[in-house]
């Protein structure tokens, strides 16, 4: 095995604590727009939700790291976590007047980070 091999094979386990970061950010971010803004309580609710799911990725950056046991099956359960968080979310504010538009948004935010966070865990090595 060259050192070639050994640091490309390495990036996957280097970027998932900074992808967690980046995930538990942009849902934290559209989670405080729809708690704090929305005019509407089913949206202030899902926003609450995916407030939750931004904390519970915080924990998953401090799960992912180096010295930790098995990084990619805590990465793992909490992007399968994410998933069903956002799409309860989607689903409490799809109820609303505004209907699918808002499914697609808030649903799609942690369902791409969740997508992205498990294809970086799936991809790492110990």
């Amino acid at each position: 095995m060259t050192a070639t091999t050994t640091t490309s094979a390495r990036w996957p386990r280097a970027l998932l604590p900074w992808s967690w970061l980046a995930s538990a950010a942009a849902v934290g971010v559209l989670g405080y727009l729809l708690f704090a803004v929305s005019d509407w309580p089913h949206e202030r609710t899902a926003g609450g939700l995916l407030l939750g799911v931004a904390v519970l990725g915080l924990v998953a950056s401090a799960l992912t790291r180096r010295d930790v046991a098995d990084p990619r099956r805590s990465s793992l359960v909490a992007s399968a976590t994410v998933a069903v968080g956002g799409l309860a979310a989607a689903l409490v504010a799809a109820a609303g007047p505004a209907g699918a538009g808002d499914l697609w948004l808030v649903g799609g935010v942690p369902l791409a980070c969740a997508g992205v966070t498990a294809l970086l865990a799936l991809v790492a090595r110990r």
